[in-house]
């Protein structure tokens, strides 16, 4: 019998050793998974011909199974493969799949629906899926509700052309450089959705070599010198501040962590006897959760004892380290970064751990240390080859810098 791979796990550990490896994962289904050089696997449906469900882990093997059921029943209840695969290129589930071959769009490629209507499916549809929950998920519609001209968005997306597209595009590449970038990623998403859905034949969003603009020179985050860190730290304490949100100031110092990673440490994350604040990993589906590290991992900082005892000066009977002082909640990321802007307006989160990269360095620290202590990720043949536990050289850099702070050094 032909090779099988008949488990989540199986699939998992599959070593691909050639282009366009294949094997069955669904008995009679006709399901396969299939690989590629760069470990990449994807599921297909075997029909009259291959059809894509969807990329592995994203689409797990037992919901791939599931649709393949659906996909079968749709056909035999008169659905054409052709609805069938538009349906599945914006489906994540069988129910997904049901509900896209429901929609009246998909069968009717002369629909007048609008760019902005396309838009708003478009990111109902995402937004939850792409970005954390924040900044990053609402910059879309933002940007769609501030740049895309109003004459657009009521146009028949079906009739837009390059020719209307680019000009609005290239005033924003002259005016705001980098949100253009963004804007014309955004709309290369959205025509390659509204392909997908049977609105439009092609997509006629000009490429970025097709607009004339200068890039700008970077501009770099507002950064502390960090021979002035103990003057900030000592300044810290001859202010009026609600004590904890000083803590969250010392502690965004200590560990160079976000201000949003910091504010939201709960009591329940930290051993007391160890002295190890263990933030917690989340799941890379998960685009709510808050109070972790961007990386989603699981990341521990090994606190120095005396910053322990500290915190436990202002422990209270909330959950979090760090209360609000009016809310059952935590002090928020904006009031702490407001009291470290009365020190120097200038200062941000990121220029924070710029400056603590370079205290270590001078203090002698391999940058793959202080990168793993700012849970950075590695580059280069770090990134490839280090694979030893730099736990105790972090809590070395810790020690070090409670010091440098104090001011014993």
């Amino acid at each position: 019998m032909a090779k099988q791979l008949t488990t989540d796990t199986s699939i998992r550990k599959w070593k691909i050793s050639k282009e366009n490896e294949t094997y069955s994962c669904g008995n009679r289904l006709g399901l396969y998974v299939r690989g590629y050089l760069s470990q990449k696997k994807a599921f297909y449906w075997r029909h009259t011909t291959w059809i894509k469900l969807g990329d592995y882990p994203e689409l797990t093997l037992g919901v791939a199974r599931e649709m393949v059921v659906t996909c079968k029943r749709l056909q035999k209840n008169g659905k054409s493969l052709e609805n069938i695969q538009l349906a599945l290129s914006i489906s994540s589930t069988a129910e997904d799949l049901e509900q896209n071959i429901a929609n009246q769009h998909l069968n009717d490629r002369t629909t007048n629906i609008t760019y902005d209507e396309v838009f708003q499916e478009w990111y109902e549809r995402n937004a939850s899926k792409l970005w954390q929950d924040g900044p990053s998920r609402r910059r879309p519609a933002a940007m769609h509700e501030h740049w895309v001209p109003e004459h657009i968005k009521i146009m028949t997306i079906a009739d837009i052309k390059r020719q209307d597209i680019f000009p609005f595009m290239q005033k924003m590449f002259d005016q705001v450089y980098d949100s253009a970038r963004k804007q014309l990623a955004y709309l290369v998403r959205i025509f390659e959705y509204a392909n997908n859905s049977g609105y439009v034949e092609n997509n006629p969003v000009p490429p970025r070599s097709a607009f004339e603009a200068v890039t700008p020179a970077p501009k770099p985050h507002g950064y502390l010198e960090y021979e002035r860190l103990p003057e900030l730290w000592h300044w810290i304490n001859t202010k009026n501040f609600n004590p904890h949100i000083a803590l969250a100031m010392k502690t965004v110092m200590l560990t160079g962590h976000r201000i949003s990673v910091v504010v939201q440490a709960k009591w329940e994350h930290i051993d007391l006897s160890s002295g190890i604040w263990t933030i917690p990993a989340r799941s890379n589906l998960d685009k709510v959760t808050t109070g972790t590290m961007k990386s989603g991992r699981q990341f521990n900082v090994q606190l120095p004892d005396e910053y322990i005892n500290s915190l436990l000066e202002q422990k209270s009977d909330q959950i979090f380290v760090f209360p609000s002082p009016t809310t059952a909640s935590y002090v928020t990321p904006n009031a702490t970064l407001k009291s470290f802007k009365a020190f120097d307006k200038a200062i941000t989160n990121h220029g924070f751990r710029n400056t603590i990269k370079t205290w270590g360095r001078n203090e002698g620290f391999n940058d793959f240390v202080m990168d793993a202590y700012l849970d950075h990720g590695l580059k280069g043949l770090d990134k490839s080859y280090r694979r030893e536990d730099l736990s105790h050289h972090c809590a070395q850099v810790t020690e070090k810098l409670y010091s440098f702070l104090e001011g014993e050094k």
